[in-house]
This record gives structure tokens, sequence and C-alpha cells, in this order.
């Protein structure tokens, strides 16, 4: 390997993790400690890291040398990013891209649709028109063919990557929510429970869920009766659905279900209010995963929940598309679609009732 390939996976671990230890690092990508801590050194000397005992953390700031360096290179890309929001779940998925773009010297637009089809096709067309180098999309709907996003994106001559969304259409990064989703289901069993309900709120990743709740219910030799809640929302940060996790929680008690999996964080927060109102323990009586882990650790019973690799994601679609415009994804007269599914991780907490 190359010393500037390995600069740059030195600087994306930092980007990602924010510390980097030699040892770790070593094991992860084979190479020689000794290799690693020269490269340490030289990067720390051109200030775009710190050395500390056993390996390096990143800046907490541009030091003099990063800003030298950053301006040595112009800008190899142009990627739009359009989001439909950046108040819940996607601000970790933009920090991923910002953290590969500056790696790979590309410049990063951003966009947020609000969750308007319309406002996405108008930013678009207007990034399409000032002349982006590639698309980077997490859609406000569905990309169904023949709809006006759809028939955009397929005229495109530059490379287009879908963000936490997939098409057979497209080139894809995301979360594997299914798989998500089966951690969850295969923890809570794990702890004893035999009816596992499930609630989520109506959106892109609901139905990953819904399918792998089924699956996990059949291969678990599972009871299948526990109550299956899906509700809208208004958006994020708006609890609208009080009654709904009340009547939900009712038919779990009506049916002995012990435990359930909840979309998203806020409204598990919501579930465990109505629990404790109503005079059951958390996690004793009924105990409870969420799904995104956004602000599970600050309910009042930290709220053990399954965590999508949201700044991976971000990172690998700026990657993916890069590495497309550079010619280095495959046969470059042929080149085979990508669609990359990251793994979520569970993080245990009290609400599942997991013992230490």
């Amino acid at each position: 390997m190359l010393s500037g390939e390995r600069h740059e996976k030195i600087l994306r671990e930092l980007e990602i993790r924010g510390t980097l230890t030699v040892n770790d690092f070593a094991a992860k990508t084979g190479l020689s400690t000794m290799t690693i801590r020269r490269d340490l050194t030289q990067l720390a000397a051109q200030g775009l890291l710190r050395r500390v005992h056993g390996g390096a953390v990143r800046n907490p700031a541009e030091r003099p040398g990063e800003a030298e360096y950053r301006r040595s290179r112009q800008p190899l890309a142009t990627l739009g990013l359009i989001v439909p929001t950046t108040g819940y779940y996607f601000p970790e998925v933009i920090r991923g891209a910002e953290a590969a773009a500056r790696i790979l010297n590309a410049r990063l637009i951003l966009g947020v649709s609000n969750y308007s089809v319309e406002d996405e096709h108008r930013q678009l067309q207007r990034m399409v028109a000032n002349s982006v180098d590639g698309i980077l999309l997490a859609t406000a709907g569905p990309l169904d063919p023949g709809s006006p996003t759809f028939v955009l994106l397929a005229g495109l001559k530059i490379p287009v990557v879908l963000v936490e969304r997939t098409s057979r259409a497209f080139e894809s990064v995301m979360s594997d929510h299914s798989y998500g989703a089966e951690l969850a289901i295969e923890h809570l069993a794990a702890q004893g429970h035999r009816r596992i309900g499930l609630a989520i709120a109506r959106s892109a990743t609901a139905p990953w869920l819904r399918e792998a709740h089924a699956l996990m219910v059949s291969r678990l030799g599972l009871e299948s009766d526990a109550p299956i809640l899906e509700y809208e929302r208004l958006g994020p940060g708006l609890s609208n659905n009080q009654a709904e996790m009340t009547q939900f929680l009712e038919d779990c008690r009506r049916t002995g279900t012990t435990a359930a999996l909840v979309l998203p964080d806020e409204e598990a927060i919501t579930l465990i209010h109505i629990a404790e109102e109503s005079g059951m323990d958390v996690p004793h009586d009924f105990a409870i995963v969420a799904y995104d882990d956004e602000v599970a650790d600050l309910a009042p019973v930290p709220l053990t929940s399954i965590a999508p690799p949201k700044r991976d994601v971000g990172h690998a679609a700026v990657t993916m598309c890069m590495e497309r415009l550079s010619g280095k994804s495959g046969n470059a007269l042929s080149p085979a679609m990508r669609r990359v599914n990251l793994a979520p991780k569970l993080i245990v907490r009290e609400s599942s009732g997991a013992e230490d």
C-alpha cells in the first residue's frame, strides 16, 4: 500500500472515530505497527493529527499545517447531497459524508428537501444545472420508476448514489435495517420474552423492521399474536401519538406481550412514560428496545437500542461516488452496480433488562 493510501486510511479513521490506536489499526489493516507509527509522525508534522501515547487523535480545530495542506489541493469534484432533514438521523450521515469529502478532496453541496418530493426534484434540477460531478440522494419519498425524480436521475451521465435508500436502478449505501431488527428481536428473546411487539413510525425504515420482525418470530418460534402498530408522525420532536402508544401498551398487556421494538427513540421514551404511569416497571414488567439511537441514552430508563452506522453510511456513499468518478470501481467499460449494506449494532442499556 502506498503512503498516500495509508495516510488517507488513517485520516478517515480519525474523522469517523476521533481516535486511533496503533495496535488496533494494525490488526484492522494488516499494516505493521512500525509503518503506522512512522505515518502518524509524518501526519503530525503536517498538523493533520495529534500524537498521543499508543496512537493519535484528530485535531479539535484546524491547525496551520492543515490549512496549508487543504489550500494546496483544488477539489477534484463537486458532489451534491440532498437529505430529507438535518434535524433527525441525517446529521451523522452528513458528518460522515463531510469527512470523506475532506479526505478525498471533494466539495460537498448540501440540499434539504424537508420530505417534499417536489422540492427535492427542484433541488436536483438546480444541482445538475450547476454542473455537479455526482449526486448523493436520500429520497423524500418512494423512488418509483416513471416518477419525475426517477426519470431525472436515470437520464444523468454522472454517478448517482442513493443514501439510506435502495433501488434496482441505482447504486446505494444504506444501513442493513433488517439485520438491525433481527439483532433486537434476538436480544429480547434471549432475555426470555416469547411475545415481542412492534411499534414503528411509517418511514423508509419501517418495512425492513416489519419484515425482520415476522422472520424472527418464525425463526425463533415466538408467539405470533403480539401487537404490531404502525403510526404516522407529524415530524421529529413532535410526539403526537400518545393515544396510539397507550392503546399499543394495553394490547400488549391483554395478549401477555412483555417486550417491544420501537421506532424511533422518541416514541420509545413516550412508551416508558405511559408504562410507568400505568404502574408498570421498565424493564421488569415490560422491556423495550429502541431503533435509531439518537437520544436513547437520555431516556428516564436508558434505552437498549439499535444504532445504524449513520456516519459510515455517509462516508461510504461519498467514497463510492468518488471511486466511480475516478474509474476505480471495477471494469471501466461495464462496471458492476454496487449496493452496500452496513451492519447496525446493538447497544445494551437498562430498558431490556439484560444483565451487565
